[in-house]
């Protein structure tokens, strides 16, 4: 029997699906917010009751006559499903005709990676070592500091503020507040050439040895940098819904919400502050997939 992987982010591990379950805490945690950290802290995710019915309403369910498996843990980045992926296609044998589905995370939560260094004390670039940070968060900590407010004790800021400097002459900019200035410009960016990377590096090799298909992504900012990367087309799982094919979990939230059905758990239990996908969503999903296999 072929082998499948499913593997992306929070989506793809289905995260708020037990907010469906009939029995507490969830029923109450329905009025309350109920993301990842509330969740967490019911059972650490550990209770087998809750991880089955999660398993059977996510979207992999819907997809049979395969060796399945899907991500081990909830979230996920462009580099986190390279380091599973490679992991999990090891340890399990995958073949070269086996099936690797990847729903494309969101690009600003990935690293910024580049091989051009500045010196600090000449100015002048070198090569040979890798800038390895993560922009939004380092920003994050950056303005939280700038404008007075606390950081956390585990935060490194001498390494923040080295990054960002990195980070700035690596974009243009003479320093950390002419690229703030910027930010918006700067970020969608990044966006763009995170994405970029993402399918030349990370997706590349697996593609080499797999077939490799993905979902396009949720969020109105990834999908504008997934738009403009032709790259993935060819191998796009087309999202189907009332007759009309969307390109990205995004463009089917906007499809749904055109034809008054909910996509995001947080529509239907507004206190949750939970964007994830419901069960009836996540069927959607799978039966694309599904559909698309078949094809």
């Amino acid at each position: 029997m072929r082998k499948i992987l499913f593997i992306g982010d929070s989506f793809t591990w289905g995260e708020g699906l037990e907010l469906y379950m009939d029995k507490e805490p969830f029923i109450s945690m329905r009025n309350s917010p109920a993301g990842d950290t509330e969740l967490r802290s019911v059972s650490n995710y550990k209770d087998s009751e809750v991880e089955e019915w999660r398993a059977s309403k996510r979207f992999s369910n819907y997809i049979d006559g395969f060796e399945k498996y899907v991500q081990k843990t909830n979230g996920g980045s462009f580099q986190s499903v390279s380091r599973d992926a490679t992991q999990i296609v090891y340890e399990n044998g995958f073949q070269t005709d086996d099936i690797v589905i990847i729903q494309i995370p969101p690009a600003d939560r990935s690293y910024f990676h580049s091989n051009v260094f500045f010196q600090t004390d000449t100015g002048f670039p070198y090569y040979d070592n890798i800038l390895r940070m993560s922009p939004q968060t380092d920003l994050h900590w950056y303005l939280t500091q700038k404008e007075g407010g606390d950081v956390h004790s585990y935060v490194n800021m001498v390494e923040v503020v080295s990054n960002l400097k990195a980070l700035s002459k690596v974009m243009g900019y003479k320093d950390i507040d002419s690229y703030v200035k910027d930010l918006n410009i700067v970020l969608d960016k990044l966006s763009y050439r995170n994405t970029k990377l993402f399918f030349y590096s990370y997706c590349w090799d697996l593609m080499q040895r797999f077939n490799v298909y993905f979902i396009g992504p949720w969020g109105k900012e990834n999908y504008e940098s997934f738009s403009k990367c032709d790259e993935f087309k060819d191998k796009l799982i087309p999202m189907v819904y009332n007759g009309k094919q969307y390109d990205s979990l995004e463009k089917l939230d906007e499809g749904m919400a055109d034809n008054n059905e909910i996509f995001e758990i947080a529509k239907e239990f507004p206190k949750t502050n939970n964007n994830h996908p419901t069960p009836y969503a996540h069927k959607i999903i799978g039966e694309s997939i599904k559909k698309y296999l078949n094809g």
